[in-house]
């Protein structure tokens, strides 16, 4: 066998050797590098199925869901109705024509408040029988009755001897309707919640985003700011949220809720 032939066989057994075994170490990159993301993939799917604080995507739609539950859960309906009297009560009138009798106005059940014209709650009161008894005051003859289990038992004011004013053809009763307004202490109660027990104020409510608000009569007349709470650098939604606010006691204010979701 000649050198040339020998050398040019050497070679060639030289070169396949390296073929193969670098043809090998690309197979054994490439297997390690699927067998990773197998494992990362693997472990992302873990934790979106069991992470209980998994994150929930951001927008104007998680906004509404926090709003509509914030406000159903601190929301309370009651009855109201209305009565108008034929004639204007005067002053002079003697006090046992000055209080109302209404005979039981079917739906109006729980506890009574009823406000004259100026917003001030008087004196009322629903007999065994059902009927409503109201304190009338002179010059008025514009009364709202409201009723609602969530009430105080309020006595401003008294009414002795109650009888009739001018009959009970001396007034009409208007529609029996029922509303919604925000309970004002349980916005109390919710300020109080979100300091003591944050993350257990979410799960009772099954909110999944973080949140924050702030209740302002105005720009100046803050009632309850829970905005501090609200991370530096964190993308905030907020909204502005008007409502009707009403107290145990039956009066009624307009407010603002300033609502933050992140």
């Amino acid at each position: 066998m000649s050198n040339i032939y020998k050398f040019a066989l050497a070679l060639y057994s030289k070169m396949g050797c390296n073929i193969i075994f670098s043809s090998r170490r690309s197979q054994s990159h490439v297997e390690m590098i699927v067998s990773f993301v197998l494992f990362v993939g693997f472990v992302v799917f873990l934790l979106l199925v069991f992470n209980p604080q998994k994150y929930t995507p951001l927008g104007y739609g998680s906004v509404d869901e926090v709003q509509a539950i914030l406000m159903d859960n601190i929301s309370v309906e009651y009855n109201y109705a209305s009565v108008i009297l034929d004639e204007e009560p005067k002053a002079s009138d003697n006090i046992v024509k000055n209080c109302l009798i209404i005979p039981n106005i079917a739906g109006m059940d729980g506890t009574l408040s009823v406000k004259n014209m100026d917003g001030n709650v008087i004196y009322s009161r629903k007999q065994a029988d059902g009927e409503i008894v109201i304190k009338v005051i002179a010059s008025q003859r514009f009364y709202g009755i409201y009723s609602s289990d969530f009430f105080s038992e309020l006595s401003p004011g008294q009414c002795p001897n109650p009888d009739d004013f001018n009959g009970h053809k001396g007034y009409s009763l208007g529609i029996l309707t029922t509303k919604s307004a925000v309970l004002y202490e349980n916005i109390e109660e919710l300020n109080k919640s979100y300091y003591l027990d944050y993350g257990g104020l979410k799960e009772s409510l099954g909110i999944k985003n973080d949140f924050s608000f702030k209740i302002r009569r105005n720009e100046t007349d803050i009632l309850f700011d829970t905005s501090s709470e609200k991370p530096e650098n964190a993308d905030i939604l907020s909204r502005e949220i008007p409502f009707l606010s009403i107290n145990k006691t039956g009066s009624t204010e307009n407010l603002f809720m300033n609502l933050g979701v992140w």
